[in-house]
């Protein structure tokens, strides 16, 4: 019998499909290869859309400005600032009463036209003048029992002449010089933070307020004040008043300021340091989600994502010292530091504390605050801010005899309304009111209104 016909040889490994597949799939390159081009006719690839950006929740615009309504120039700024503080204390204190007291602040700034006529000399000065005046009630917290004044603005009745001066700043920005009639605030021996306090122990300038002719807005004095920024996140303020002369500069627009005769200087250096570690991103708006609620911080997955305009300072260190006649010296520091906390959008947490040298001439040597702002606490107001501080003053034995320590806890809640108005309800419990220990403990509410124009 004939043998059977020989089989046809096999293929081992992939069938002839794949092994042609695989074939050709080396020839062109790998799978991430660029497309091959299209054939005649054939429709072009479209580019893909960048991915849309997420929407930035900021401020409303306010009213305008005096510079808009009166069509000044560019190089003429012209502010109004309206700040009033009613308040009542419906428990604790000497008396149950109410009061008003508010500041109206108008400031002009003068600067170089920017046209190509004007000299890169004349470019670098600036011309300041600014008045405040005060209409109310000034002497609430005393007539209440309290040490220190409840509200920021608590000032003799009358018109200030707060700031006249002169200013040269250099080319590359890292220094400026001002001269003339000059203050403290807002910059030296205060963190921005505490700007949004009312009462008067948290509101800046922490134990120098009660100095008797330091230049504490209102008051200014003739002197002068040197900025250097050798990094971009350090500042050096050197400043030196003449307060033999601030209660005559009280006086030119004829306040009864109820300073006592000065004499001498006063000398003051301050060391601000925005440290990197502590403003990473915060110069970005704020990462938020929105939800059927409101906002709330961005987590790991978000369907509708958001930005939000930042309402607060960012991270400061301060060191500060002064010195003077008397002799009167003292030192003071400061640190505002981002927290995170599972409520809100963005927080800051600061401290204070100060100590003067000299209690014979500073009747408030001792001095310690802290507190915490918190911004977008309330669903659908994410640009908002809760306000939470306490601070302890200690007065002095030989100046303020028979006087202890006051404190006082304050918490509030400012509403910003748009970029011209801002409505800030607070509560105070003023602990040993009066400072010896006579006065029960006073409760006071108050609700500031800020108006900029």
């Amino acid at each position: 019998m004939a043998g059977a016909p020989p089989s046809p040889p096999q293929v081992s490994g992939h069938p002839p499909a794949l092994a042609l597949a695989l074939l050709l799939l080396a020839a062109t390159g790998s799978g991430n290869a660029e497309p091959l081009p299209a054939g005649p006719g054939a429709e072009p690839t479209p580019p893909e859309a960048p991915p849309p950006q997420p929407a930035l929740v900021q401020l409303e615009p306010g009213w305008g400005t005096l510079q808009q309504t009166l069509g000044l120039p560019a190089w003429v700024d012209l502010d109004l600032e309206i700040l009033a503080e009613p308040m009542v204390n419906p428990v604790g204190g000497l008396v149950r009463e109410a009061s008003w007291i508010q500041q109206t602040t108008l400031a002009l700034t003068l600067r170089a036209p920017t046209g190509e006529s004007a000299g890169q000399e004349w470019k670098r000065w600036a011309m300041h003048l600014a008045v405040a005046g005060y209409n109310g009630d000034p002497s609430y917290a005393q007539r209440v029992g309290a040490a220190l004044p409840l509200q920021e603005v608590a000032n003799p009745v009358g018109f200030w002449l707060t700031r006249a001066s002169l200013e040269r700043r250099s080319a590359d920005g890292r220094w400026s010089l001002e001269a003339g009639l000059v203050g403290m605030a807002p910059d030296l021996f205060s963190a921005p933070v505490e700007g949004f306090y009312v009462h008067d122990a948290l509101n800046g300038a922490p134990v120098l307020f009660t100095i008797p002719n330091f230049p504490v807005f209102p008051v200014a004095a003739p002197g002068a004040r040197l900025v250097l920024r050798p990094t971009p996140a350090t500042t050096l303020r050197l400043a030196s008043f003449n307060l033999a002369a601030t209660d005559e500069v009280a006086k030119l627009l004829g306040t009864a300021s109820g300073l006592p005769p000065g004499r001498g200087w006063t000398h003051q250096l301050q060391w601000s340091y925005a440290a990197p570690w502590l403003n990473r991103r915060l110069g970005e708006p704020i990462a938020a989600c929105r939800h059927a609620g409101g906002l709330r911080a961005r987590g790991r997955t978000c369907g509708r994502p958001v930005m939000v305009e930042r309402q607060l300072p960012g991270g400061l260190l301060q060191l500060a010292a002064y010195a003077g006649t008397g002799p009167n010296r003292g030192l003071y520091g400061s640190a505002t530091v981002p927290v995170a906390l599972p409520w809100g959008l963005d927080h800051r947490l600061w401290a204070a504390t100060a100590a003067g040298f000299d209690t014979a001439a500073n009747p408030t040597p001792s001095y310690i605050g802290g507190g915490l702002v918190s911004q977008g606490v309330l669903p659908g107001r994410p640009l908002d801010l809760l306000i939470l501080g306490v601070a302890r003053t200690g007065f002095s034995p030989i100046s303020q005899p028979g006087l202890s320590h006051e404190g006082v806890v304050e918490l509030g809640y400012q509403m910003r309304i748009n970029q011209s108005f801002n409505l800030q309800p607070s509560l105070q419990w003023i602990l040993n009111p009066g400072a010896a220990g006579r006065v029960p403990g006073l409760f006071a509410a108050g609700l500031q209104l800020g108006f900029s124009f």
